[in-house]
């Protein structure tokens, strides 16, 4: 029986298969074998598609029952985000959206909200005024975050400012959006982790020496 994490009810669950088929593409002669199974706990359908099934006996149900987890291409497509532990609660919100569009390739969408996360980590730490170049120069002005994070943080700025802007003709590549994430993981890691984190190891070094 098939499984995934449900999109509707966010469960790990088993779906049960109720239909299925393979599709022949004649132009390529290759085969498709397409289906819809319904989450155990919520009822709900999700498509499966898989180029891999095997030639088991029964009807085309059989066949998605036995395919491989790893092998099935499910639709709709969970948003997937880590988690951000000693983020504000609005921060880690817009920060794992982010991270869920680029799961389903809304690549747009994960830039901006990369670059909603810098704006407001910028106004968590009191840096209200002026626009985004002006409040990340001023939290490294402040000590918020060192000069090589500045640069990072710039970095997210200058892609989502293509986006805010209208400029969307050119779609941008995995590859870059991948990289805006992984700089915006590192200033909420500077930001508020890294020092959560300090501060947690202090307090328990302290109780420990007493």
């Amino acid at each position: 029986m098939p499984s995934r994490t449900c999109p509707f009810c966010n469960r790990a669950t088993h779906l049960t298969p109720r239909w299925a088929e393979v599709t022949i593409f004649r132009a390529t002669s290759s085969q498709l074998l397409q289906g819809t199974a319904t989450c155990d706990h919520c009822g709900r359908a999700s498509l499966a598609l898989s180029a891999k099934w095997r030639d088991v006996p029964g009807d085309p149900v059989a066949r998605l029952s036995a395919i491989q987890d790893d092998d099935i291409t499910w639709l709709p497509r969970r948003g997937d985000a880590p988690e951000f532990p000693d983020v504000p609660e609005h921060i880690e919100r817009a920060a794992k959206e982010a991270h869920s569009c680029f799961s389903i390739a809304s690549f747009m969408a994960s830039i901006l909200m990369a670059r909603t996360v810098v704006e407001a980590t910028a106004k968590e730490k009191g840096i209200t005024t002026g626009r985004l170049i002006e409040k990340i120069d001023a939290m490294a002005t402040a000590s918020v975050i060192r000069e090589s994070t500045k640069e990072a943080a710039h970095e997210i700025r200058h892609l989502g400012n293509d986006m805010a802007h209208g400029d969307i003709a050119d779609i941008p590549e995995s590859d870059d959006v991948r990289d805006v994430l992984v700089l915006m993981d590192e200033v909420l890691a500077e930001v508020f982790q890294g020092p959560a984190r300090t501060a947690r190891l202090k307090n328990r070094r302290s109780a420990s020496s007493t």
